[in-house]
């Protein structure tokens, strides 16, 4: 399994173990192509293969669905367009400050959000 924190310039990525006992931020990829962030994104998902890509949603404060989330939905599509994993998504509004407070790095942040994005949607009842 693993999760993807997707921004318009970095792909944050998390991935656990086939238990779901062991997640840990994997990698941060730079937005560069379709093509190549397909390619990036199949090499790390082929690394460690999983049923379920959790996609994080940017939902704004109110938790309704904006601009921002037609994109995303958009982007996972395409990006994920042809791999055999379901994908989920997932509200990520509070990952980013929980990986600030976890201690995440600047440059490793989005890989953070994703970690935090996955652990929370591992802990969710009913998943």
């Amino acid at each position: 399994m693993a999760a993807l924190d997707l921004g318009e310039k970095l792909i944050g990525v998390a991935i656990t173990d086939a238990q779901g006992g062991f997640v840990v931020h994997r990698s941060t990829i730079a937005r560069r192509s379709g093509a190549h962030d397909r390619a990036a994104l199949a090499a790390v998902l082929d690394a460690h293969p999983g049923a379920t890509v959790v996609v994080g949603l940017p939902l704004l404060p109110d938790g309704t669905e904006g601009a921002q989330v037609i994109r995303t939905r958009r982007w996972a599509a395409a990006l994920l367009a042809h791999r055999p994993e379901r994908i989920v998504f997932r509200d990520e509004r509070l990952t980013t400050a929980a990986a600030r407070a976890a201690g995440a790095a600047p440059a490793a942040l989005d890989a953070w959000s994703a970690e935090v994005l996955l652990r929370d949607f591992l802990a969710a009842p009913g998943r």
